[in-house]
C-alpha cells in the first residue's frame, strides 16, 4: 500500500472535521496542526503517513468536541389501515 504524506494527513483530518460540522476557524487549524504535531512526536517521522493518520484519529476527541450526528428515522411510523379495497358481495 503506498503510504500517504503529512498533507493528507491535514486534508482527510480537516475534511473530516468539516463534514462532521466543526467551524474550521483559524484558532482551530492552529488546534489541529497542534494535534497533528503531538501524534507525530508520538509516532516518529519515519514511520509511515498511514500510521500517523490513525494515530490523529485517535486522538481526536481530545482536541475536539465533535457533534453528534443526527440520524433521521428510516420510515414514518406504520399504521395498520385500509388501502382501499371494496369487499365483493
Amino acid at each position: 500500500m503506498e503510504d500517504i504524506s503529512f498533507q493528507q494527513v491535514f486534508g482527510r483530518v480537516y475534511s473530516y472535521l468539516s463534514e462532521a460540522g466543526v467551524e474550521m476557524t483559524s484558532e482551530r487549524c492552529r488546534q489541529m496542526l497542534q494535534l497533528i504535531d503531538d501524534a507525530m512526536a508520538e509516532v516518529g517521522e519515519d514511520k509511515g503517513g498511514h500510521r500517523l493518520l490513525e494515530n490523529v484519529m485517535d486522538r481526536l476527541p481530545d482536541y475536539f468536541s465533535i457533534p453528534g450526528a443526527i440520524i433521521p428515522a428510516a420510515a414514518p411510523p406504520l399504521c395498520r389501515g385500509s388501502i382501499g379495497y371494496r369487499s365483493r358481495g
